[in-house]
């Protein structure tokens, strides 16, 4: 079957930034040696005229540089079997151009600059977010703006210190026997945010994303409560389980790294575990589920749990690590992120059906991630002042 320029794209990316698995290598090279390179230089070519001349100065040798992609691909070593056959760096070329803009490619590579090419701004465009817009509301609600205030301690909550460190990070120092609850809410268009609670766990809060714990860990358990998506390192301490608690499950863990997505707009809440081993409870059904690592437990409106091994962690992790990251994905799904991520209202002139295959860091203009879905003629977009529209 033929491939999509959707998914050419993906998996050209995906081998030259080295993420791509074994299967992926196989179907990339398959390819390749299928239309014996010529598809290669067409794939490239529709694409980068997908650009027009008012976004990309058309200064790149784009014959010398597909020449260059070719000869490092005939000089490729031919290893013995079983093992993958490596295709040079100059396969970025294709992947990050058409994916992300020449500027970013010949940043990452080192091209020299006679070949460089300028992505200049647009006049509707949407930057990243430039701080961490996070909101610290104490036990007594009185409310911090974090990214208004200095580093040191914010607050004295008993015997307990809550400190801004010099990397924006929030950690929890002391104990107390106190029963004192503070949440942690991050906006929409506000940069992910870490946590150090009083137990040393560690959590990552995403975009549009909250945390209510309490300031000192007492009694038999840990229990915090999370809506939005969040990340946890949890410390280990059997006398004492942590448990994330939200509106439709439990998640009971002794000390672990998994992550919960939970939000409203979302059909399902996702518990991925990436260590360790955690039980959860639904609404309806008190029989703890086992996630071992490497699965995914979702849990429907029902409050059913349908268990998952085919799960990619890194597409799951995206978000803490800097990427957008997707791997057949529907519009709607790429669509709430772009959401809470750059504080936008999306509407959908139409539907769209295609799957998409991406990965773009999320530090770059909205303009570059659609572009780059555009790309595959399925799908356009118009970006307005805080809205964006989709239609085929």
């Amino acid at each position: 079957m033929a491939l999509s320029k959707n998914r050419i794209s993906y998996l050209l990316e995906a081998y030259s930034s080295r993420k791509a698995t074994r299967e992926e290598e196989q179907e990339l090279f398959a390819w390749l040696e299928k239309g014996k390179d010529r598809p290669v230089k067409k794939h490239v070519e529709e694409l980068v005229a997908h650009y027009n001349s008012n976004e990309l100065v058309p200064s790149v040798d784009w014959e010398h540089l597909y020449q260059k992609i070719i000869e490092e691909k005939n000089a490729r070593d031919i290893q013995s079997a079983g093992r993958p056959i490596r295709w040079t760096r100059w396969a970025a070329a294709a992947a990050v151009l058409l994916l992300l803009g020449a500027g970013y490619f010949f940043a990452s590579y080192k091209v020299p600059q006679k070949l460089a090419a300028i992505q200049r701004p647009k006049k509707n465009d949407i930057a990243p977010p430039n701080a961490v817009n996070a909101v610290l509301t104490l036990n007594n609600g009185q409310k911090i703006i974090l990214d208004s205030t200095g580093n040191g301690i914010l607050a004295m909550q008993g015997a307990v210190n809550v400190i801004k460190m010099a990397d924006g990070q929030i950690a929890y120092q002391g104990t107390s026997n106190d029963k004192e609850y503070n949440i942690l809410s991050n906006p929409r268009g506000s940069k992910v945010i870490s946590l150090v609670l009083a137990d040393s766990s560690r959590v990552w809060l995403n975009a549009a994303s909250s945390l209510r714990y309490p300031t000192a860990f007492t009694g038999n358990e840990r229990k915090v409560e999370v809506t939005g998506e969040a990340y946890f390192e949890v410390t280990h301490n059997e006398a004492m389980p942590f448990v994330v608690s939200n509106e439709k499950t439990n998640v009971r863990v002794l000390g672990t790294r998994f992550n919960v997505n939970a939000y409203d707009d979302e059909s399902s809440v996702n518990v991925t575990l990436l260590q360790g081993s955690v039980s959860l409870t639904t609404i309806n059904k008190k029989q703890p589920t086992i996630v071992k690592p490497g699965e995914q437990a979702r849990i429907d409106e029902s409050g059913r749990v349908e268990l998952s091994d085919k799960v990619d962690l890194e597409e799951v992790m995206a978000w803490k690590n800097g990427f957008f990251s997707y791997k057949s994905a529907d519009i709607g799904a790429i669509m709430r992120q772009i959401s809470r991520w750059y504080n936008v209202d999306v509407v959908f002139e139409k539907p769209v059906h295609e799957k998409f295959y991406a990965e773009v860091p999320r530090n770059t203009s909205v303009s570059v991630l659609l572009k780059m879905l555009e790309a595959t003629k399925a799908v356009h977009f118009k970006i307005g002042e805080k809205t964006i529209s989709v239609m085929p």
